[in-house]
């Protein structure tokens, strides 16, 4: 079935066309802010040009890639920029990931050119570092900047762990962020990026920020240090916040509420968003509008977002929502071929300007059903479904019963697979207080099948994840078969 469509949308042709009326030489408005200081939109006008102009005297063509190597920082946002304004698609490299993994993001990249932030030394190899001259002195003349044909790639690790290039194309990005200026109600004064560049909710908060006018608010250059973003919210009063949930789960935990009280949104994303969480934080912020997003990064961030409703934190699970506006999506069998009935689950797929390939509708490997109130439910992925004892289970569903327990603050289940045939669930939980196991066991008992609950409990005083914030299943398997 066609789950819902967005309805008509007009957007811009390309990003630039979002940005530009906000950078004009001489406008003293707020752009970004940082631990090192702060730039106006006359000053990130100025250091844009002045990069894209040396990476243009350098060869740069047209749509070719171009390695940004950073922390999370001001300087990263101005590089971003300037590569699109130069005509190239940026392929960020965050300096505080593995440093295998920024060597291999650099091998994989395509690119000949280098824009490392000063103190962050770039990986040896057969391309060729930009210097950046210095940010005072005379700008190139305000002529029309150069529009690419993409805005940039970024490497996802997908099912088989293996770097995966997702190219987006500027078109995709100014749809993707005039969609939001177009769905959420209350302007981006101030937005806490708590993300990592090399993580694409980064775009969602960079370019929503700035294709409004906002102000961009960098805590720090480490997306989870809270005690950061705790003074980041006091000091700037930001109005928006984005975050995966369970590190917003631990902020919420963490923070006086005062502290975040002068927020008008947070979205959640990235992962599965509990309704324990959504009852903590209408509990802690019950003036703060609270949403839901989902979506692939081969779709350019997000494909359907669920205002939440204190409801919400009440219900067996929470809505992944509707499609964005422009978007449609369809839920189809697992062979990919016929529309599954009302209320069955079925395969999302995606259509629209924001997937990534241009070529048609995205498949997208999640699965979700549509409930009387024609809202998606997201259920996990096919390929995290099990059959144990001759019931199909998802992992989604046993994770949100374990988080539904009021003593659990965050819960994840990994398979040991000692045994491929005979796999075995193990819960891991994370508490404010000790858990007890045979509560929690009879509390599961309650809503899932027998064959579902899982057979052992971990308590561990986090749960790991991947450089980009997400958790980590396959860490999670590695301890449920005792490697």
């Amino acid at each position: 079935m066609t789950a819902a469509t967005g309805g008509a949308f007009a957007h811009p042709g390309h990003i630039l066309d979002l940005l530009e009326p906000w950078l004009r030489p001489g406008s003293a408005a707020p752009a970004v802010v940082d631990p090192a200081g702060s730039l106006t939109y006359g000053e990130l006008d100025g250091m844009t040009r002045r990069i894209a102009a040396d990476l243009r005297g350098q060869g740069l063509s047209l749509g070719d890639p171009v390695i940004v190597h950073a922390r999370l920082s001001g300087w990263a946002v101005v590089a971003l920029l300037a590569v699109l304004r130069a005509g190239g698609r940026y392929v960020p490299v965050d300096a505080a990931f593995p440093i295998e993994r920024q060597r291999r993001t650099y091998q994989l990249s395509g690119a000949k050119l280098v824009l490392a932030e000063p103190g962050v030394p770039p990986i040896p190899g057969p391309w060729r570092t930009v210097e950046v001259g210095p940010a005072t002195g005379a700008a190139p003349p305000p002529d029309r900047p150069a529009r690419g044909p993409d805005a940039y790639t970024y490497f996802t690790s997908g099912t088989t762990g293996q770097a995966k290039p997702v190219t987006v194309p500027a078109a995709a990005l100014a749809y993707s962020t005039a969609a939001r200026l177009a769905y959420y109600p209350d302007p981006v004064e101030g937005f806490l990026l708590c993300s990592s560049i090399a993580f694409d909710s980064s775009v969602a908060g960079i370019f929503w920020t700035l294709a409004g006018g906002g102000r961009l608010i960098i805590p720090s250059d480490r997306p989870a240090n809270l005690l950061a973003v705790r003074r980041a919210a006091v000091r700037h009063r930001p109005s928006h916040l984005l975050m995966v949930p369970s590190l917003y789960g631990v902020l919420l935990r963490s923070a006086d509420p005062a502290h975040l009280a002068g927020l008008t949104a947070v979205v959640v994303a990235g992962e599965v968003c509990p309704p324990a969480l959504v009852a903590r934080h209408f509990a802690v912020l019950p003036d703060t509008a609270l949403y839901n997003e989902y979506g692939p990064t081969e779709c350019t961030v997000w494909s359907t977002v669920h205002r939440c409703a204190p409801a919400d934190g009440q219900a067996p699970t929470v809505p992944i929502g509707a499609p964005i506006p422009g978007t449609t999506v369809t839920l189809r069998t697992p062979q990919g071929g016929t529309a599954v009935p009302p209320g069955a689950i079925g395969e999302i797929w995606i259509d629209g300007p924001g997937v990534a390939s241009g070529s048609g509708p995205y498949r997208s490997g999640d699965l979700a059903s549509v409930g009387p109130d024609g809202l998606l439910r997201f259920h996990g992925r096919a390929d995290e479904q099990l059959k144990l004892g001759g019931v199909r289970i998802e992992l989604a569903e046993i994770e949100q019963a374990l988080t539904g327990h009021p003593d659990i603050t965050a819960g994840a289940v990994g398979r040991s697979v000692a045994d491929p045939a005979r796999a075995q669930l193990v819960a891991f939980v994370v508490a404010d207080q000790p858990v007890d196991t045979r509560a929690l066991r009879a509390h599961l008992l309650a809503r899932l099948p027998a064959v579902a609950v899982p057979a052992r409990y971990v308590v561990l005083d986090r749960l790991p994840t991947q450089p980009n914030g997400k958790l980590d299943r396959g860490a999670l398997n590695r301890l449920a078969s005792g490697h």
